[in-house]
Parts: C-alpha cells; sequence; structure tokens
C-alpha cells in the first residue's frame, strides 16, 4: 500500500508517476511526487495520496479519474471474479 509517508524511486517518479491506492475501492490514487531536493543534487520522492472527485475511480489502464461503470476498477476485478465463477459453475 503506498501512503504519504512512503518513498519512491526516481525510476518510479519518471516513468509510473501514478499507482491506484488499494484499500478504496478506486476512490484513490498515489502520485509519486518530489518531497525534498538535497545539496548534493539528489532528489528524494514519496507517494502523495490523491482523491478522485465524487461519481469517479481511478482508471489505472488510462492513470486518471474516471466516470464510475466505463471501466472495471481494478481493485474490484478479484471480487467480480468470485462473482461471476460463483454463478457460473
Amino acid at each position: 500500500m503506498y501512503y504519504n509517508s512512503a518513498i519512491c524511486s526516481k525510476y518510479e517518479h519518471d516513468e509510473i508517476r501514478l499507482r491506484l491506492m488499494h484499500g478504496t475501492n478506486c476512490t484513490s490514487f498515489c502520485h509519486c511526487a518530489t518531497l525534498a531536493s538535497h545539496d548534493d543534487a539528489t532528489v528524494t520522492y514519496y507517494w502523495e495520496r490523491q482523491n478522485c472527485s465524487a461519481g469517479t475511480q481511478f482508471d489505472s489502464s488510462k492513470g486518471v479519474c474516471n466516470h464510475v461503470g466505463d471501466f472495471v476498477c481494478e481493485g474490484n476485478i478479484a471480487l467480480a471474479y468470485l462473482i461471476t465463477t460463483s454463478l457460473h459453475p
């Protein structure tokens, strides 16, 4: 899980940038942001929590908050699989 005090890497900052915050039903995501620039030219990054607006959820396939129902929430895939398999053995 990612949250305000978790450190992320330069690679995550430059290449990944955004990740779903698990356990939030896709209503929150984390953004790898700059925490501090140091005198030796190194930079420390951290995961900063962001919330989607009402009626939207984080669509990890597009990296944006999208309208509920326009996609399958990544955090609900396992639940959808269990429901489908229990209905259709």
